[in-house]
């Protein structure tokens, strides 16, 4: 059967970082050109969770908790043995809790959400198809849709609210708000062997919430294919929108983003490694046919293009290599290589931390320079250039003491 319901997309934070440069309002502007109606962020999920972890913290029987909204943690946690499982916080993951928010606010109506990103923890009922960014970035390609050229701002449209309040990439709350809520500090751990730090940290009882979603590989904090350099989860944050000072979701709608640790493990051990297929066939049956049974190309020229006929085409969804991802345009329209652009990224930051350390040398050498003419080294015989050089008499004398009958009464009686 074709699919039914308004299309929705809910863009994860890795598919926010391979749409760059392009920003996350031309990434919404070019998903509605293509057919959906709404452009949900995934961050609205990361709300959810850390007011949900906050929530468990206020009355955590443990001093340390360990935060598990990624089924890698939870898989990472729980390979050996279930003796960590009274200190993890279980929870849905992001691309879940968005899709659930959206159900709920839009109740009555029926819905196909669609959830672009590599979460593993995205199999649930609420997400109806999966996608990865380099799926979404080649729909855009092929229907001639250009992330450059698209809109900055919402004109006509009232913006969604892309800010934080409670929650870090990933669903852990901020370390302001563990603070203050649950007197407790936020610990990310970001080591070579982040068990062993985590073993550490659990046997001195300190009162923290630990997350270690980072360096386990979490797409929802930053981590993953498209994670940039340095700190993913701090350079995630540089694209975001300044943080809200209030809630910026509806208290109204009750969203359940609790998991059991048994669901997260049951999640992990039934996520695909094989494409991810689409509903292909309900996809075909949707599509326009002509009368010789061929399906015809979409119309570029039209405003609204059905995502059905243009992402998915009747057949699975792949996942493809960086090699195969699409190409930038430019304001020109000159197509730009993404090789091209991390190229010169990675130029611009050697160039950076060469005049870095170049800096430091350029002032040694001139406080050398400086001592030299001062013990009057550029005086005859010496190497220094005759412009240099300055001859004993040249340099300022100290100056002498003052005579014994001007000095202070102190003085005379030492």
């Amino acid at each position: 059967m074709p699919h039914v319901g308004t299309p929705f997309i809910i863009l994860g934070a890795d598919a926010v970082l391979a749409a760059l440069p392009a920003s996350p309002v031309q990434l919404a502007h070019a998903c509605q050109a293509l057919g959906f109606e709404l452009a949900a962020p995934a961050t609205w999920g990361d709300e959810l969770i850390a007011e949900r972890c906050l929530q468990r913290l206020a009355g955590y029987e443990h001093p340390t908790a360990v935060m598990c909204s990624c089924p890698l943690v939870t898989e990472r946690l729980t390979r050996s043995s279930a003796l960590l499982e009274p200190f993890m916080l279980t929870f849905s993951s992001p691309p879940v809790a968005t899709a659930r928010y959206l159900r709920g606010a839009y109740e009555g109506q029926q819905l196909h959400i669609t959830y672009v990103g590599a979460c593993p923890g995205a199999k649930d009922d609420s997400i109806d198809a999966r996608m990865r960014p380099a799926e979404l970035l080649e729909a855009f390609v092929e229907n001639g849709i250009v992330l450059g050229a698209q809109p900055k701002s919402f004109d006509a449209l009232v913006p969604l609210d892309r800010r934080r309040f409670y929650s870090l990439p990933g669903g852990t709350p901020a370390a302001d708000h563990v603070e203050r809520s649950a007197h407790r500090s936020l610990i990310e751990l970001a080591g070579d062997d982040v068990v062993l730090e985590l073993t550490q940290q659990l046997m001195e009882h300190t009162p923290a919430l630990l997350d270690l979603s980072v360096p386990l590989g979490c797409a929802c904090a930053g981590a993953g294919e498209h994670a940039l350099n340095g700190k993913p989860r701090a350079a995630l944050l540089l694209h975001e929108p300044p943080r809200a000072r209030q809630k910026v979701l509806d208290p109204s709608l009750r969203v359940d983003v609790t998991q059991t640790l048994s669901e997260a493990c049951a999640l992990h051990a039934t996520a695909p490694e094989e494409p991810l297929e689409v509903e292909a066939q309900a996809a075909a049956d949707a599509m326009p046919v002509c009368e010789d049974g061929e399906v015809p190309p979409p119309d570029l020229a039209s405003d609204r293009v059905s995502p059905e006929a243009t992402i998915i085409r009747g057949r699975s969804v792949t996942f493809r290599s960086a090699a195969s991802a699409p190409r930038y345009a430019t304001d020109s329209g000159a197509m730009v290589p993404r090789a091209s652009l991390a190229v010169l990224r990675r130029t611009l930051a050697r160039m950076t931390k060469h005049t870095a350390q170049r800096q430091p040398r350029l002032a040694r050498a001139r406080r050398d320079r400086s001592v030299e003419l001062r013990e009057g080294l550029g005086g005859q015989g010496s190497d220094t250039p005759h412009w240099l050089a300055i001859g004993a008499a040249d340099l300022p004398r100290p100056v002498p003491p003052p005579p014994a009958r001007h000095r202070p009464r102190a003085m005379l009686e030492l």
